[in-house]
């Protein structure tokens, strides 16, 4: 049904939502030695090998589709066999159907497919810690969802560490398989890595140059504060907010007003793609590190609050869903810059695609209700505290990951994207048959 349902929506959108990532990986598939798209080499070979083989957007576009149908399938048959019947209506309604999850996972970006392998990937390790064994159905889905949910984005790693440490409370049969499925993924990762190098984006200079953007911002009371230099003690204003070393090597680019002009409170895209913008990302390597160790050992200190609440605005920027998201119809501007064979629309079903868009409309209006993950926060706390108290191995095990990949998110993103926060929307998937099987085991 699932794959019914996706198939008719792709039809429909033929070939599928494209945005500027779009762009970048069909770039860097087309000429590998010209453009780098700044994706894990995982998702360079599945477009690759679905794309450069054939030429066609709504290949790999439609393998994602189909991916993500069949690990929804899983966990939602599994409610069934268990009787949860209404735990199987709410996560094919409120998830599975969901009009912009649909949306996220038919966009040639690796998120969508991210979000549902990591919730596939942890709800298997779950059930397989629960029974203490591996079944056909859970070795099939980790093979699947593994390299997906662990290799995807640079921050999936932290998922191999459930999967391994699951190891231990499995039967030696199972044990081995689950192994050998981690070990396999691992080892063609790597090597695919030997054959192409991926350049994956920075963590800590991204956050670096855009706090530090921040920080050089005007202030209107430092201004009031020099009119009236008797109004503060004088080892108040005495350090200066931002290190010398720091102006000094961001002069080098542009003036640091083109910085101050182009700093966006959720966003560091200006600072960096922007024509016009301070380009910081054409900084030489020894002027990014010089920004990086400013930051940690001088600037951050003197900015704390500043930090904290451009901490706090990006993450809820990213949870109401604030930002922007690539129009369905954005493919018109993306197929004439790629090589590809696909037509825009190739089935022409208007009426359909008119009733969709009005759906999703309505949805993206009702964004801060709908498409919000306070849901999975408020059960990744509930699962925390529980695997704490009752030192539930599952609980943990599938927890403490997703714990780790909440502060990473709060404390390291430099854009307040939603798709960031994607897999805390499908984690109720894993936490839910969790929470209702609590008091009894879990089967089949």
């Amino acid at each position: 049904m699932l794959t019914t349902v996706y198939t008719v929506w792709l039809m429909t959108f033929w070939p599928g939502v494209l945005g500027e990532d779009s762009v970048a990986i069909l770039l860097e598939v087309q000429n590998a030695d010209a453009f780098r798209s700044g994706k894990t080499v995982v998702w360079y070979y599945f477009v690759k090998s679905l794309y450069g083989s054939t030429g066609r957007v709504e290949v790999p576009v439609g393998a994602a589709l189909a991916l993500c149908a069949a690990m929804l399938a899983r966990i939602l048959a599994w409610c069934w066999a268990q009787r949860l019947r209404k735990m199987l209506w709410f996560g094919l309604l409120t998830i599975a159907l969901a009009p912009h999850m649909i949306y996220f996972m038919g966009t040639l970006y690796p998120d969508g497919l991210f979000a549902v392998a990591s919730a596939a990937l942890l709800f298997e390790v779950w059930l397989c810690v629960q029974r203490r064994t591996a079944s056909i159905a859970s070795l099939l889905m980790l093979a699947i969802a593994l390299p997906f949910a662990a290799f995807l984005r640079p921050n999936g790693l932290i998922f191999l560490a459930p999967v391994v440490i699951a190891c231990a409370w499995l039967d030696a049969r199972s044990r081995l398989r689950v192994l050998l499925i981690t070990i396999a993924w691992s080892a063609a990762v790597f090597a695919g890595n030997q054959v192409h190098k991926s350049t994956t984006q920075e963590t800590q200079f991204p956050l670096a140059a855009f706090e530090t953007a921040g920080f050089l911002q005007k202030r209107a009371m430092n201004d009031l504060w020099t009119l009236y230099p008797h109004m503060n003690d004088p080892w108040v204003l005495k350090k200066p907010k931002i290190s010398a070393a720091t102006l000094e090597t961001l002069s080098r680019q542009r003036p640091l007003e083109k910085i101050q002009q182009y700093r966006d409170p959720a966003y560091w895209d200006m600072l960096v793609f922007h024509p016009d913008g301070p380009q910081l990302g054409a900084l030489a390597d020894t002027d990014k590190h010089t920004v990086v160790r400013e930051f940690w050992t001088y600037n951050l200190w003197q900015n704390l609050p500043d930090f904290l609440a451009s901490r706090v605005n990006v993450f809820t920027s990213a949870a109401l869903a604030q930002g922007g998201f690539p129009a369905m119809s954005y493919a018109t501007n993306v197929l004439p810059r790629v090589s590809s064979q696909s037509t825009y629309r190739l089935w022409q079903w208007s009426t359909l695609e008119h009733w969709l868009l009005r759906v999703h409309a309505k949805s993206y209006a009702w964004r801060w209700l709908l498409w919000t993950p306070w849901l999975g926060f408020a059960l990744l706390l509930w699962a925390c505290t529980r695997g704490l108290q009752s030192a539930e191995a599952g609980l943990l095990l599938i927890s403490i990951p997703m714990l780790i990949q909440w502060g990473g998110v709060f404390v390291f993103s430099i854009a307040g994207e939603y798709r960031y926060l994607l897999p805390f929307f499908t984690l109720p998937l894993v936490l839910l048959p969790a929470f209702a099987t609590r008091n009894k085991p879990a089967v089949w």
